[in-house]
């Protein structure tokens, strides 16, 4: 991650930092976009718009500023905090990077105690498809709703 440093950590800090190019996701899950397709379309666009993943992981190092490095890379790159959750001890922060009407990456920060969790997600996202979807997915889901209830 852009924001991470190896002197950010103490010495007893655990690092697993992974880095997953399209080319290897598109092999694993692409059998499954057609299956996902049908029952969830929302994922299944959605995974087929992901570009790459990066993933790191930090335990043992509650007292490092990471977390503070990360929300300062956020402001600086112009990310907009699409949703902050706390629960339990756990904040969870999510964030988007746009170009115009696209979505282009995604970060999650996700802190607790002891462990910290962070996601980049570059994608090539359309908001407005995206919007079309999630309102499909929500019909869907009153639908659902509706027919559990008589």
């Amino acid at each position: 991650m852009d924001f991470a440093k190896r002197s950010d950590f103490s010495k007893d800090a655990e690092i697993v930092a992974i880095n997953v190019p399209s080319i290897l996701m598109k092999t694993f899950i692409k059998s499954k976009i057609n299956e996902i397709s049908e029952d969830d379309p929302i994922l299944a666009m959605a995974l087929k718009k992901i570009k790459k993943i990066k993933l790191m992981t930090v335990s043992g190092a509650a007292q490092s500023s990471l977390y503070e490095k990360f929300n300062t890379y956020l402001a600086k790159n112009d990310f907009e905090e699409l949703m902050s959750l706390y629960n339990e001890g756990t904040r969870i922060s999510i964030n988007t990077q746009m170009k115009g009407d696209r979505v282009k990456k995604v970060m999650l920060g996700i802190l607790d105690d002891e462990d910290q969790v962070f996601v980049d997600i570059k994608s090539d996202l359309d908001i407005n498809a995206l919007n079309l979807l999630i309102e499909e997915y929500e019909a869907r889901k009153v639908e659902h709703q509706a027919i559990i209830e008589q």
